[in-house]
């Protein structure tokens, strides 16, 4: 029996079609695709690693609540303009991002139990330190977390 896989192509035509789609909806961008860049690596290279985000695309209604490792060098192999994600299947446009959330508490890693363990405080000294370093972002402390918005 033979599988049919199916892969993604990401294309100039993506894009544009993104582009083109926010700029109609919102008044402006905060973040640029190189920003963006900017906010992973300085996360990365503070020593803390997030685990949990709420992440909202331009492109869809409900924002999502992923268990995601947080995107490190090797996210970054292809084109400046995406990421690497396997939680997402795969590369996703930076500039599709209306904003995520690192969320306030987290489930300690390699519990065995998830849904019984007790979330654990999340602390953003580290990353606001980082961030401060190599520019201004757009951030928000919020009840639910540290809210990076890429588009009003």
């Amino acid at each position: 029996m033979t599988q049919n896989i199916v892969m993604t192509v990401h294309t100039r035509e993506d894009l544009e079609r993104i582009s083109r789609f926010t700029r109609r909806r919102y008044s402006h961008a905060l973040m640029s695709d190189t920003k963006w860049r900017k906010l992973f690596d300085a996360v990365n290279g503070s020593g803390w690693h997030p685990s949990r985000v709420v992440i909202k695309f331009v492109d869809t209604d409900e924002p999502e609540d992923q268990l995601w490792t947080w995107p490190g060098e090797h996210s970054f192999w292809g084109p400046r303009q995406w990421v690497d994600s396997t939680e997402f299947g795969g590369p996703i446009e930076l500039r599709s991002i209306e904003w995520l959330i690192i969320t306030a508490t987290v489930v300690p890693p390699f519990t065995a139990h998830a849904a019984a363990a007790p979330m654990l405080p999340q602390d953003f000294t580290a990353i606001k330190s980082a961030l401060s370093k190599v520019g201004q972002f757009p951030i928000e402390e919020t009840p639910e977390g540290l809210k990076i918005i890429g588009y009003r």
